[in-house]
């Protein structure tokens, strides 16, 4: 039982070290006329968009979670459909992040229930180019295609208190958003790998309505 919750309270902090950073083969480098900032600040514009993202924990070489997540961004507007699975252990939560706090669909109510204890929700793109561009040790390490899309691979690594963790994102040239990112890490002797992929993009205008909490 000590070992089931020490596995679920590291991939709790994972995901909280993650939503706070927000077969590779090494091709030429970015052009001049392409800089990994003006890459990165293409996100920072993006006025609506959809994505989802599906994620494998690994522990000690074991997938002990598998999570997709749903996420429409309108800023100031954001909402968060997770899915997850562990074991025979299936949870979902709704996050809807307004200007006046954070709300969590209570599914008993059937209703939004305003929630200042939980966590936030995936950064938006505004935040991560942020996050990234004041990151002091990130790199360009490669740019890789990923289903026909180019990408420049950056890492980085996070100050985790010692231990050795390395996060790598495949930044989609076209648009500055990710399309993949490994984190790896060795905590207190514990081998730690989450495997994410960025998919369906929808650039196109949200109704405003996806948001409303009433």
């Amino acid at each position: 039982m000590d070992r089931h919750i020490r596995i679920f309270g590291l991939i709790t902090t994972m995901t909280c070290v993650l939503l706070m950073s927000s077969g590779c083969t090494k091709q030429n480098m970015p052009s001049p006329e392409d800089p990994l900032q003006t890459i990165l600040e293409k996100a920072a514009v993006l006025e609506s968009v959809y994505y989802e993202i599906d994620t494998s924990f690994i522990i000690d070489g074991v997938i002990r979670q598998n999570t997709t997540t749903k996420i429409w961004q309108k800023m100031p507007y954001l909402k968060e459909e997770e899915n997850s699975t562990s074991g025979n252990i299936s949870t979902t939560q709704t996050i809807i992040q307004r200007p006046e706090g954070l709300y969590l669909y209570d599914p008993t109510l059937q209703t939004f229930q305003q929630n200042a204890q939980m966590n936030t929700p995936q950064p938006s793109t505004t935040e991560m180019v942020q996050n990234l561009l004041n990151n002091q040790t990130l790199t360009i390490i490669g740019t890789e295609n990923i289903s026909g899309k180019p990408t420049t691979i950056i890492q980085y690594h996070p100050n985790q208190g010692g231990n050795s963790t390395t996060v790598k994102l495949w930044i989609w040239n076209e648009k500055g958003v990710p399309l993949k990112e490994q984190y790896i890490s060795n905590t207190e002797g514990t081998s730690v790998t989450i495997n994410s992929f960025y998919s369906n993009y929808s650039f196109a205008d949200i109704p405003e309505s996806t948001f409303d909490v009433e």
